[in-house]
């Protein structure tokens, strides 16, 4: 029961994504061809107690076709703060989508590290009280 909740979580969430990823290009001239299903470079944020890495890839590469790279967050508050921001200062140069699924206390700590790299979400969504899925523009 659990799996079946947890898939139908992702392809929603990873549905979303590339949706915005789609949305969020158009209005630039340049990457537009970034949108292209299959052209997905994408980032990809989570907390491991709320899933698989190998679970994460399956669900985007079959929603969202394209390049992904996963990364977990793990030790202290503090070194989710600088990997975020340092996942995130490399992305603006080389994804078009930069995607996360933490829980609440994690993602304050994101959330500080991608507005102090001068970074805005395209959404924000509290799946529930353990669960949060976000979108960050690019």
């Amino acid at each position: 029961m659990m799996n079946t909740s947890r898939r139908a979580f992702f392809k929603t969430f990873l549905s979303a994504g590339a949706a915005l990823a789609v949305s969020g290009t158009v209005a630039h001239t340049g990457p537009a061809e970034a949108a292209i299903q299959g052209q997905i470079t994408g980032v990809c944020l989570y907390v491991p107690s709320l899933g698989k890495a190998s679970e994460f890839v399956e669900m985007m590469n079959n929603n969202a076709p394209g390049n992904w790279t996963v990364h977990p967050l793990q030790g202290t508050l503090t070194e989710y703060y600088f990997t975020t921001r340092l996942l995130y200062e490399e992305a603006r140069g080389s994804a078009n989508t930069f995607v996360g699924v933490v829980d609440p206390a994690t993602f304050a700590v994101v959330h500080e590290a991608i507005v102090d790299s001068s970074g805005s979400f395209h959404y924000i969504t509290y799946q529930d009280s353990n669960r949060i899925t976000f979108s960050v523009q690019l």
